[in-house]
């Protein structure tokens, strides 16, 4: 499985740590279960979708779904706001705790045998997947991408990619 993972907004997105996003979700999802909205459609299905992207992130990506109101993005932004608030109370996020967290079929976020996992990349992913639904996110620099998870910020894309994320689904 890959340790990066795609995140798409349509024809927008980046590339983030799998770890980190797994986390992410995680919180996401805990935001979701407590909000006045834990039980819309659109949103119990989202939910479902993040438990197996938490887990199996690093083959299938973190494809948000652009066909959401303005309503709903505005309800997703506010639960990825208080996702970003929560991890920011604490500095670092036990092995052991990350991997007691069942998401689906009882699969585990795999640290990748970090024993500590540090929550301010997290956040600035978190900040990031904000920026890319409100179209904030800077364009990355010309023939590569944007890359959270990792003090290298851009990684270099095949001279093939023509800087739009899933393109090839709307031919």
């Amino acid at each position: 499985m890959s340790k990066s993972q795609a995140v798409t907004f349509g024809h927008k997105g980046f590339w983030a740590y799998d770890v980190f996003a797994g986390v992410f979700l995680k919180h996401l999802i805990d935001a979701a279960q407590e909000s006045t909205e834990a039980n819309a459609d659109w949103l119990a299905k989202a939910v479902s979708n993040w438990r197996v992207w938490a887990v199996l992130g690093g083959d299938l990506g973190l494809p948000l779904d652009e066909h959401w109101t303005l309503e709903q993005q505005a309800t997703f932004i506010a639960l990825a706001e208080h996702a970003c608030t929560t991890l920011a109370t604490r500095e670092l996020i036990s092995q052991e705790e990350i991997v007691s967290w069942p998401f689906v079929d009882d699969l585990r976020i795999d640290t990748r045998g970090d024993q500590v996992v540090p929550t301010a990349p997290i956040v600035e992913l978190g900040r990031a997947i904000i920026a890319l639904i409100r179209d904030e996110l800077p364009e990355a620099p010309e023939g590569e991408a944007w890359f959270f998870g990792s003090e290298t910020r851009t990684v270099r894309m095949d001279a093939s990619w023509d800087g739009r994320w899933n393109a090839h689904r709307r031919r």
